[in-house]
């Protein structure tokens, strides 16, 4: 409801200068047309500045279009997840200050929301884990090598649903090479969301498959969630080798001070 409540008013706030910027392009590209053969070098570089300036606010040249198509209820919920899941692709921004300071209050609730709305996602998703965790022990495994186990087996399974097997997709319908699709996948579940690669709330396409968008939404709210828990086994690895160096360099510095009291002490006491 928070997400759709966020679609339906940025796409209030923002759809009016998305026409209006379209309706520039147009016009524009008009312009040069009509008069391309008297232009100068100096016409061309402002027709080419104006081009990019529209590209940077996220708006297309494409085609003779004046309606808007970024900012629909569809691409706005969308972008109002991408928000705050934090990916922050860049593609579709709020470019108007009503729709930008909207941006910093909807984000400022929103992002703690969505905290609590993955911590409950993490827990689904580990939850098979959890049980074959569980299953292991029963059977008489250690809990170590059962805990190794789990862990093991849910990373391998999430590297695979969430890393290795939508880049095929990303293939036939991006046309994207493999390595690329594993790139996109990693920077978007991880929530990097470089913006180089998108697909969701991608300006340059006029038009988007509302069952793919939903796909790629379920993919990405699960993928964010199986990919903080694999980030928080690493940082438990790392925290685990910092106690133990700091208990080894204990052991040694305390090592030290026992040579360096009995040589000092002519009896070896």
């Amino acid at each position: 409801m928070y997400i759709a409540l966020g679609a339906m008013i940025f796409q209030a706030l923002e759809k009016d200068f998305e026409v209006e910027r379209r309706e520039l392009a147009v016009d524009t590209k008009c312009d040069f047309l009509k008069n391309r053969s008297n232009m100068t070098q100096e016409d061309v570089e402002v027709f080419v500045q104006m081009m990019t300036s529209l590209i940077l606010s996220g708006i297309p040249p494409l085609g003779n279009k004046t309606n808007a198509l970024l900012w629909t209820f569809g691409s706005s919920f969308t972008t109002s997840l991408t928000i705050l899941s934090t990916i922050g692709y860049g593609t579709v921004f709020p470019r108007t200050p009503g729709g930008q300071m909207f941006c910093v209050v909807f984000a400022a609730i929103g992002i703690p929301l969505t905290i609590v709305f993955f911590k409950n996602i993490g827990k689904l998703v580990s939850l098979p884990f959890e049980k074959l965790g569980n299953c292991l022990k029963h059977k008489g495994i250690s809990e170590k090598n059962s805990s190794l186990s789990k862990n093991l087996f849910f990373i391998m399974t999430g590297a695979l649903l969430f890393l290795a097997l939508p880049p095929f997709v990303f293939m036939s319908l991006e046309n994207w090479t493999y390595i690329e699709g594993v790139y996109y996948s990693f920077t978007t579940i991880s929530a990097i969301g470089f913006g180089d690669y998108t697909i969701v709330s991608n300006p340059m396409k006029e038009s988007q498959n509302i069952a793919y968008s939903i796909l790629l939404l379920i993919w990405n709210l699960h993928g964010l969630a199986w990919i903080a828990l694999v980030f928080h086994l690493i940082t438990n690895v790392f925290q685990e080798m910092e106690s133990k160096l700091n208990k080894n360099i204990s052991e040694i510095e305390v090592e030290a001070e026992s040579m360096k009291s009995g040589a000092g002490d002519p009896h070896g006491r």
